[in-house]
């Protein structure tokens, strides 16, 4: 019993045929597949089945493989977009912002759905689908798609490399700046985070300049106090007591992540303390 059949031409779309062998690779004892050549120069790929029962079940791990196959067509138009358009970035940036489109596009559930949901549509009209010319007329909104993805990967990666940079000036400052103070903790404790010095005294805002206001958006969400603090006073040592954060508590999560940045290779992890017990 034939399932449905899928033709495509290496000449028409080289992305798509070169990963065909999504299409072969189904894990199912009970799909058979055959691979001919058309008159007209096609690929074409038949699945059948000798099983009347489960024609529905196995349909859909088809329609799965065409999704993923379709997926990884859309990246690489993404990818082809970023090259030709966004040239003025170095191989690292570009490698960086790739990365960043596969994912976006690898995890966005809804562009797979509207995929498998209009390859569904053709195949209630005939059980045999030209996949470059599926491609063609039915994903015309693929291009559009990607280069949006695109846009968003590379702001992204803008303000990621904006943010870095601005955290590599902080972190010359605070390397030049007298260091007032030998050692520092850093507590965590019931969401809050608070500084106390060796003696196990609280540290309060001490500087009128907002050395962390740069650092502000909506993508980071930390207690701009303590940076303050940590900034104003230069510490040569800071002793995180985080052994039992969350990252489910977003604002210390980040928090200790921009201390460890900022004050790289000052920061020290308690292991476990008298302090630590009571948090």
């Amino acid at each position: 019993m034939e399932l449905l059949s899928l033709e495509l031409n290496e000449n028409e779309n080289h992305e798509i045929y070169n990963n065909i062998r999504i299409l072969t690779n189904i894990d199912e004892s009970n799909i058979n597949i055959e691979l001919s050549s058309t008159d007209e120069g096609n690929i074409r790929i038949r699945y059948f089945t000798d099983s009347k029962v489960n024609k529905k079940e196995y349909t859909n791990k088809i329609i799965g493989k065409v999704t993923k196959l379709l997926v990884e067509y859309t990246k690489l138009v993404g990818i082809d977009c970023l090259k030709e358009n966004y040239f003025y970035f170095d191989e690292d940036e570009v490698s960086a912002i790739i990365s960043t489109i596969e994912d976006e596009i690898e995890n966005d559930i809804k562009i797979q759905l509207i995929i498998k949901n209009k390859f569904k549509e053709v195949l209630e009209k005939s059980k045999l689908i030209n996949l470059n010319g599926f491609v063609n007329f039915r994903l015309k909104f693929i291009k559009l798609y990607a280069a949006q993805v695109v846009e968003r990967c590379i702001d992204s990666y803008l303000m990621k490399k904006e943010y870095m940079d601005f955290i590599s000036i902080i972190k010359l400052i605070s390397d030049t700046e007298e260091k007032e103070y030998a050692v520092l903790n850093v507590l965590f404790n019931n969401n809050k985070v608070q500084v106390y010095d060796k003696d196990m005294h609280k540290l309060n805002y001490l500087s009128n300049v907002e050395f962390s206001a740069e650092l502000n958006s909506e993508r980071n969400n930390y207690d701009e106090n303590v940076i303050n603090i940590l900034l104003s006073v230069s510490p040569k040592k800071i002793i995180l007591h985080d052994s039992k954060l969350s990252k489910r508590d977003k604002e210390a999560y980040n928090t200790a992540s921009i201390i460890k940045k900022i004050f790289e290779g000052k920061v020290e992890n308690c292991s476990g303390c008298k302090y630590c017990e009571f948090l």
